[in-house]
C-alpha cells in the first residue's frame, strides 16, 4: 500500500500559525517524493505561492459558493491520500468527496488542552509539527520529523535597511498582545544600544506615532513580503502569533512572548534558528486555548511582568555570543 502513495491532499484551511507548522509535514512528504496538493483559505494561499514543494494549491474563498467551488475542486482530481489537518466540518466534506483511496486525519489534543485550562492540569508538550507529520504514518514510514520550514518569499517593492529589528505587536486576541508601550520602549532601546532601526509589522497601527529610527510596514505587506521581511532581519520580537511561527520557519533570531497560553500546549515556535521564549510561570496561567478580549483576573500579569529590560538583557546575551 505504501508505493501506491504518491498523489496527496493535504487539508489546512487556516489559520496563519497553524499553516505556518503544517510545512513540517509539507517537507516531510516532499522529502519522500510525495506529489502535494494544499487546501486552504485564500487569504493565505500567498503563504505557499511558489513553494516549489507544492505541486498545485486547492485556493478556497469563504462564502457560500466559494466553498462549493472548493468541493468542486476536490472531486475533480484522483488523491491515493487525503490528510485532514483541520478537522472541521468542511474539511470533513472536502474529505468525503475526494476519492481518496487512503485518509489519514491529524490529532489536535484538544482534550488535554482545554483540561489544562480548566483545571490548570500539567500537560505534555507534544509540538504540533510533530502530530501533523505523524498523521501519514500509517502509509508513510516515519523516520524523521522535520521542523518548519518555509521557503517562498518575494522581495517587496519598497526599500529596506540593510540591517534592522522587527516588532511583532499584535496578536489576534488582546491578551495575547504584549503592551504596547513596552514595544516602544524596546524598540528605543535597540535603536539605541544597537543602532538597528526597528520595522514594526502587523495587521493593524498599534504603535502610532513611531519616534525616530522606527520604520512603519504595519497592514502594509502581502504575506510572502512579509515573510522576506522577517527572513532579512538581524532579530525579531514578537507575540505568539503568527508572525512568530514564520520567523521561527525561516531560521531568523526568534524572541517571542507569551502570557495566557503555554508552549505546552504544542504550538511553541520551532524552526532550525535561535528562539527564545518568555513566559511567567502564575497559577492563572494558562487561561485559554487561544487568548481573550480581556484578562480574566483583571491583572493581566502573565504580560505586565515580562518587562522591556528582561528582554533586551536576552537580546544583548545573543548578540554577545553568550546565549543558550
Amino acid at each position: 500500500m505504501q508505493e501506491e502513495i504518491s498523489k496527496i491532499l493535504v487539508i489546512r484551511l487556516s489559520s496563519l500559525g497553524d499553516l505556518v507548522i503544517l510545512s513540517s509535514l509539507v517537507e516531510f512528504l516532499h522529502s519522500k517524493g510525495k506529489r502535494i496538493h494544499l487546501a486552504l483559505y485564500e487569504e493565505f494561499a500567498d503563504l505557499y505561492e511558489g513553494d516549489p514543494r507544492v505541486e498545485k494549491l486547492i485556493v478556497i474563498k469563504r462564502t457560500f459558493k466559494g466553498k462549493l467551488k472548493g468541493l468542486k475542486s476536490v472531486r475533480e482530481e484522483e488523491f491515493d491520500l487525503v490528510v485532514d489537518a483541520h478537522r472541521k466540518i468542511y474539511s470533513v466534506l472536502l474529505t468525503l468527496v475526494s476519492k481518496a483511496k487512503c485518509r489519514a486525519r491529524a490529532r489536535k489534543n484538544s482534550w488535554e488542552r482545554r483540561m489544562a485550562v480548566l483545571f490548570k492540569r500539567e500537560i505534555k508538550e507534544v509540538p504540533l509539527y510533530e502530530l501533523f507529520v505523524r498523521s501519514v504514518e500509517k502509509y508513510i514510514p516515519v523516520d524523521v520529523i522535520p521542523k518548519p520550514k518555509l521557503i517562498s518569499t518575494k522581495k517587496p517593492e519598497f526599500d529596506l535597511p540593510n540591517k534592522y529589528a522587527v516588532l511583532v505587536p499584535g496578536a489576534s486576541k488582546w491578551t495575547k498582545m504584549w503592551p504596547a508601550k513596552y514595544y516602544l520602549e524596546l524598540g528605543r532601546k535597540i535603536v539605541e544600544n544597537f543602532g538597528l532601526p526597528v520595522v514594526v509589522i502587523g495587521k493593524e497601527r498599534l504603535i502610532d506615532p513611531l519616534p525616530s529610527g522606527f520604520i512603519n510596514l504595519q497592514s502594509n505587506t502581502t504575506l510572502r513580503e512579509l515573510l522576506y521581511v522577517l527572513k532579512n532581519a538581524s532579530f525579531v520580537v514578537s507575540n505568539d502569533t503568527g508572525p512568530a511561527h514564520m520567523t521561527a520557519a525561516i531560521g531568523t533570531p526568534l524572541f517571542v512572548i507569551f502570557g495566557p497560553t503555554i508552549p505546552e500546549f504544542g504550538f511553541r515556535p520551532a524552526g532550525e534558528g535561535f528562539i527564545k521564549l518568555f513566559e511567567k510561570k502564575l497559577p492563572c496561567r494558562p487561561c485559554s486555548l487561544h487568548g481573550l478580549d480581556k484578562c480574566p483576573m483583571e491583572h493581566f500579569k502573565c504580560m505586565k511582568e515580562i518587562k522591556p529590560e528582561e528582554v533586551l538583557s536576552e537580546i544583548e546575551r545573543f548578540y554577545s555570543g553568550r546565549s543558550d
